[in-house]
């Protein structure tokens, strides 16, 4: 069915439920208003597909896998869904509302010369983050998203991952990848190379992503920065840039060495699982009792579910020597100037 009606607006009641207030944000796909659920006496957060988006079967189709990915997973650091449905031709899901900043308003309030954040802070944002990671690679779920902007604060102070709308089960074939044609999906500034390489989202992409989003705070800057995306896609897939010990000679080696080896341009370098990640960055051994704890209560044996051959929480082998400097597979570049291109059009 093509949608095409225009969103709710502030005072509408959708379902006969749910109140919708002002608007709190607006991407390309989607926007989310607050909103009071009446029955349950509770603020929501409402994510309204765009109606010149629900006009496209591709992203209606991913809107709602979206819904039924983001309400399967329930986890204390992870963002609630709680409904979704449709009102006079909006399709819509209902989730937790949180009273908190996001990480990015927070990052974005300090003044520039403030320098790295504090460890302790970091540490702890790591390590909850990871267990909502942790959580979801354990369901055979990724995040593909995973930057400042998407980690909220909870009334209580702690971290909760929030938009798993692009999230993908790993064991979709790739005729079931439900990525729009000729698109990929994630923040350039915190997109793993091995995506524009053509290799599937996998947990590692998503340690990639938080490893250079805990790079950010504790050196105050990215490691990879460019004046577009197609340099900071360069640059990340050569490793370029300032090593974080550099950064802060004052931080303990071992938290550099698990943030460092979180964006290692091989996926095979880096952690084989969020809870492993999360013990490297206490300075701990991984976990490798089964019903040892992890991050999030996940032990890092557990596999990703899916089939046989899928090996993206295997335990890394030896290190390959770097790729050349040149001589780059073709798809790599033809995925950079795709990144370029759509940059430009965006």
């Amino acid at each position: 069915m093509t949608l095409r009606g225009p969103s709710p607006v502030a005072g509408d009641v959708i379902a006969d439920r749910y109140e919708v207030g002002e608007l709190l944000g607006r991407g390309g796909m989607a926007e989310v208003r607050a909103g009071t659920d009446r029955r349950l006496g509770r603020p929501v957060a409402i994510k309204f597909l765009l109606p010149e988006m629900a006009a496209r079967a591709d992203i209606r189709t991913r809107f709602e896998a979206e819904a039924r990915a983001a309400a399967s997973l329930s986890h204390p650091n992870a963002v609630a869904v709680f409904d979704t449905g449709e009102h006079d031709g909006a399709a819509y899901i209902v989730m937790e509302r949180l009273p908190g900043e996001t990480l990015a308003d927070r990052m974005g309030a300090r003044p520039p010369d403030a320098g790295g954040a504090d460890v302790d802070a970091v540490r702890t944002l790591a390590t909850e983050v990871l267990g909502a990671l942790g959580a979801a690679h354990a369901a055979g779920r990724v995040h593909r998203d995973g930057k400042p902007a998407n980690i909220l604060g909870a009334a209580d102070g702690r971290a909760k991952v929030a938009d798993f709308g692009i999230a993908k089960s790993v064991q979709d074939t790739p005729a079931g990848d439900l990525t729009l044609t000729g698109q990929l999906l994630g923040t350039p500034a915190y997109l793993a190379p091995e995506r524009l390489d053509g290799a599937p989202a996998s947990p590692q992409a998503d340690i990639w992503s938080l490893g250079v989003v805990l790079y950010e705070l504790l050196a105050g800057v990215r490691p990879f920065v460019a004046d577009t995306p197609l340099g900071i896609a360069r640059a990340a897939a050569a490793g370029a840039h300032r090593p974080l010990a550099e950064a802060r000679p004052d931080l303990d080696p071992a938290l550099v060495a698990a943030v460092e080896r979180a964006i290692d341009p091989d996926p095979s370098a880096r952690f084989a699982s969020a809870p492993e990640m999360a013990a490297a960055l206490r300075g701990e051994p991984p976990a490798t009792d089964p019903a040892g704890p992890g991050a999030g209560g996940v032990a890092a044996t557990v596999p990703v579910a899916g089939p046989a051959d899928t090996q993206v929480l295997s335990e890394p082998g030896p290190r390959p020597p770097p790729p050349p400097t040149t001589g780059r597979p073709t798809r790599f570049w033809i995925g950079v100037a795709c990144l370029g291109l759509a940059a430009v059009i965006l």
